[in-house]
């Protein structure tokens, strides 16, 4: 995880800002589908060295492109997922990406862009 970081919280930032009426195939699925893009996400952080060890900021800069498609292929993996619901998690994943980026500017947490 990274420093200052709190999953629980980020999780009801992120989930209370999801419009379910945009997700409606995955509207009973959403908070665990996020909760997974969360740990997909800080996993990806880790291994690419946008985090180091510690959760202090790497010597790498985070590829948005590269971490939607790890979540997304993570996320899909994970849950045995088609390729319908694919697209879905998708498009779930787009949503938490933005409100993730505005859950760490709340938090003063993305000092490496």
């Amino acid at each position: 995880m990274m420093n200052g970081y709190d999953k629980a919280e980020a999780l009801a930032f992120i989930v209370k800002r999801i419009h379910a009426k945009d997700h409606p195939d995955l509207v009973d699925m959403i908070e665990s589908l996020i909760s997974q893009a969360i740990d997909a996400d800080m996993d990806y952080m880790h291994k690419e060295g946008v985090l180091d060890d510690e959760g202090n900021a790497g010597d790498e800069f985070y590829e948005d492109d590269d971490a939607f498609e790890y979540m997304v292929e993570t996320i899909v993996a994970n849950n045995d997922l088609t390729p319908e619901q694919a697209v879905k998690v998708a498009a779930l994943v787009d949503d938490y990406m933005d409100h993730q980026q505005a859950y760490l500017e709340s938090k003063g947490l993305c000092d490496w862009e």
